[in-house]
């Protein structure tokens, strides 16, 4: 019997959700008795195939589901440079499905990189279906900022003249690989049965990116949520402050100090695909969630 099962969920605007899950042996369940469900996010360019993602289900003793957002994996739809938004929406229709099954509640989110701002972002919109423990792992907080020569002279001529320009190919392996970028996104890895796309970047892309306010995470659900921000010394996709800027609007919502907490990872990368890397997630998230169950009451 295989260890991950996999299924779609549909969502409201006819796209297909792809996800992948994994129940423990003995998984974890709440005081009420439900049966506690971490959602896992994925980043930009990225499935929930990344060794990252496959680490996390193996490691928590929660039952777990990561999903390959709109456009991306095995996902329909589209996707693009700045709809943090939409992506909000993937992850509310996945809680909304999760929590319909009988004796299932999500009561915790990770999200990487992308997929950790478009999680806030769906938090502070729907706080009635924000679960009680939101992780976020190296996402970036000034979103009108980028990676220094991450657009290159022709990707800058094409938008200026036509609008639009072809970024790179990501997903499944072709059969005649695309040139290495060096962007930032070289380390991801392609997944054979994944499909192969082209990333198309619009001017209004871009526009939409660059609106995207991250300070709404001064107004998350603190109430009745806590969150753990991690973040690698050695990450040359974010800067390292951008997680301590999280940490200091985060901190001015919430009520009590224990609600926020930050840990910076010695030489950890962006893609936290080296054992080093998994073994220090697994441990911070582990210490964390020992200190914050019982608070939550989960």
């Amino acid at each position: 019997m295989s260890e991950f099962s996999e299924f779609f969920v549909p969502s409201s605007d006819n796209i297909k959700l792809h996800a992948r899950l994994r129940t423990p042996s003995n998984p974890r369940r709440m005081p009420s008795g439900e049966v506690g469900v971490f959602l896992i996010c994925h980043g930009l360019l990225d499935t929930k195939h990344a060794t990252l993602f496959q680490g996390l289900q193996r490691m928590l003793p929660y039952v777990s589901i990561a999903f390959d957002f709109r456009g991306s994996g095995h996902s329909t739809g589209t996707t693009n440079y700045g709809n943090y938004l939409e992506e909000a929406e993937d992850i509310r229709h996945m809680v909304d499905h999760i929590n319909g099954q009988d004796e299932q509640r999500v009561i915790g989110i990770i999200g990487h990189s992308k997929g950790g701002s478009s999680m806030f972002l769906f938090a502070q919109k729907y706080p009635a279906m924000c679960p009680q423990l939101l992780i976020n792992l190296s996402a970036r907080y000034w979103l009108d900022q980028e990676i220094a020569g991450r657009w290159k002279p022709h990707h800058l001529e094409a938008l200026e003249k036509e609008g639009v320009f072809m970024w790179r190919k990501f997903g499944g392996t072709p059969a005649a690989k695309a040139p290495m970028v060096d962007d930032g996104y070289a380390g991801l890895a392609s997944v054979d049965d994944v499909p192969m796309r082209e990333y198309w970047v619009t001017a209004d892309h871009l526009r939409m990116r660059n609106a995207t306010d991250m300070s709404v995470v001064q107004r998350l659900p603190f109430q009745h949520c806590y969150v753990l921000n991690i973040m690698g010394s050695k990450d040359k996709v974010v800067p390292e402050r951008d997680v301590w800027e999280y940490d200091r609007v985060m901190r001015l919502g919430a009520p009590d100090s224990h609600r926020v907490v930050t840990q910076v990872v010695e030489g950890a990368s962006h893609f936290w695909s080296k054992q080093f890397e998994l073994a220090a997630i697994e441990d911070i998230i582990s210490s964390w969630l020992s200190k914050v169950l019982p608070l939550a009451k989960l």
